[in-house]
């Protein structure tokens, strides 16, 4: 019977030790997960937290409604005025008579400029196609590894010829810091990539050691008045022609403490070569000149379409019955840019564009609008007149620019005593309600899934919690607006790497650390 019971203290005793070693090694590990930096609204990382809606911008075609301004353009030598100031005509009275031969030329200069737009358009959008395949540089778990033993002896220089020679490569591998490939330059060499290429030109690895040596007077038997070592990355990465380029990144290592030997792995999964931020700074910048190319590709064909009217005749009539008005002489039209003439039957210039749902409550009927000619520069004032009930798709929003959304056809309207052409591009200028600010993210922090967007958040126990976040309208292509989901007292992770995931500890980051993410 003791027998028995010894033994059933014995499997208690070692029940409890496995559930005590267990619950530390679980305690253990925990302990030691890696925390993630978070950034604050406050210091201008993660956004903005209280920026001043001063204004939604964006453009359209100007169209024309019984008012006739009559621009001369470059190309238009006048032959001969058919009408005098104040006189009646009617609607396809010849109002003056030009030469063609330029507007021709004009004509075609102006189509070649709007193909090789739309070429460039074209290279942008492969370009951030390229882009959006990198993976950031990201991070694993580096098991410790057993202090390694010295490298192989290194040959003597003067054993080999230099003579004729930029550089020359005499020993080691450059798999570790212990055995780097050791290389000789001369003294008017310069690391550079094509350097670079030659030391991996006998390796499919992308990562070498490399210790580089300068000698007194160039020769080989010369004393070593400079070393240094670096640690050199080969990145190799997709172009759009499905091309491949190489580009090269390095550090430097301390070539005289052998014993630090750095382990082949390190830790660091290099992928793209390029941090989060970085990537999400390129694809921000690739957005912005793909909008601007489509913007000027949109002024070109306006531009295009009124010069080819130009081209087609000889001769500019009166569009409907009025009365000529402001006719000036043709020197000071040109000098002053002013319209020639204009023809009035008492309307004015009308712009149609379209406005985003989420812009929908601060647009009304009445409200005014800045509009800028792009033609003269000049600044005029028009006014909402009509916002349609049903969206349509459309890729010429005048206010609010976000895709996922709907948009409704709107209608400005400026006076006729503008000086304002048809068919020509203007800017138009909506402005917001005075102490109106919204809060705005930094585009890096965003993770798009589909049609939904995330930010990773510091929650209140101080873990990393994944938050669904609903946007508005994108300002200047690198920040996007929030209308809920977080306010500007959160603190955010780059929503990238290997460490990112839900309920790892959090800590607070500032400038400092941003090249760690």
């Amino acid at each position: 019977m003791r027998q028995n019971c010894k033994k059933w203290i014995w499997v208690v005793v070692l029940a409890a030790v496995l559930c005590a070693g267990i619950g530390l090694w679980l305690f253990a590990s925990a302990g030691h997960q890696k925390p993630v930096y978070v950034f604050s609204f406050e210091d201008g990382i993660a956004g903005m937290p209280d920026y001043s809606e001063s204004a939604s911008e964006s453009g359209g075609v100007v169209t024309t409604d019984h008012v006739q301004p009559v621009h001369l353009t470059d190309t238009q030598k006048v032959l001969e005025v058919c009408v005098s100031e104040g006189q009646h005509v009617k609607k396809g009275d010849v109002l003056f008579t030009y030469d063609t031969t330029l507007s021709e030329i004009n004509l075609t200069q102006k189509d070649l400029a709007i193909q090789q737009a739309k070429l460039d358009l074209e290279t942008f959008k492969r370009e951030l196609a390229v882009i959006n395949t990198y993976v950031p540089i990201s991070y694993h778990p580096v098991e410790p590894t057993e202090p390694s033993e010295q490298g192989e002896p290194v040959p003597n220089l003067a054993e080999f010829p230099l003579e004729g020679k930029e550089f020359f490569v005499y020993s080691g591998t450059g798999d570790t810091t212990l055995t780097p490939k050791y290389c000789w330059l001369r003294s008017s060499t310069m690391v550079d990539e094509t350097l670079m290429a030659e030391l991996f030109s006998d390796t499919e690895e992308n990562l070498l050691f490399v210790r580089f040596q300068y000698t007194q007077d160039d020769a080989n038997d010369g004393a070593v008045t400079e070393e240094y070592g670096i640690k050199l990355m080969r990145l190799v990465l997709p172009q759009e022609d499905g091309a491949v380029c190489n580009t090269y990144r390095y550090s430097f290592f301390n070539p005289n403490l052998p014993e630090t030997q750095e382990p082949a792995d390190d830790g660091i999964d290099i992928n793209s070569g390029y941090t989060a931020s970085e990537i999400a700074a390129m694809r921000t910048e690739k957005q912005s000149q793909i909008r601007e190319k489509e913007f000027a590709i949109k002024v070109l064909e306006a531009e295009y379409s009124i010069m080819q009217k130009e081209a087609d005749s000889g001769q500019v009539t009166a569009q409907f019955d009025g009365v000529v008005m402001n006719l000036q002489d043709e020197q000071t039209a040109r000098d002053e840019k002013i319209p020639f003439m204009k023809v009035s039957g008492g309307g004015g210039f009308y712009v149609m564009g379209t406005i985003s749902e989420l812009e929908l409550g601060r647009v009304q009927v009445g409200q005014k609008v800045h509009v800028n000619s792009w033609d003269t520069m000049e600044l005029y004032e028009g006014s909402v007149v009509e916002i349609q009930d049903f969206p349509q798709a459309s890729e010429n929003s005048i206010f609010g620019d976000r895709q996922n959304v709907s948009y409704y056809p709107c209608k400005i309207f400026i006076d006729g005593s503008a000086d304002l052409q048809d068919g020509s591009y203007v800017s138009l200028q909506l402005q917001a309600q005075e102490g109106e600010t919204s809060l705005y993210v930094d585009n890096a922090f965003v993770l798009a899934e589909g049609a939904s967007n995330y930010v990773y958040v510091r929650d209140l126990n101080g873990k990393l919690e994944k938050r669904k976040i609903q946007v508005g309208k994108s300002l200047w292509g690198s920040h996007t607006q929030v209308l809920s989901g977080i306010t500007q007292e959160d603190w955010l992770a780059f929503p990238y790497g290997n460490s990112i995931k839900e309920g790892v500890p959090t800590q607070e980051g500032t400038f400092e650390n941003l090249s760690g993410n």
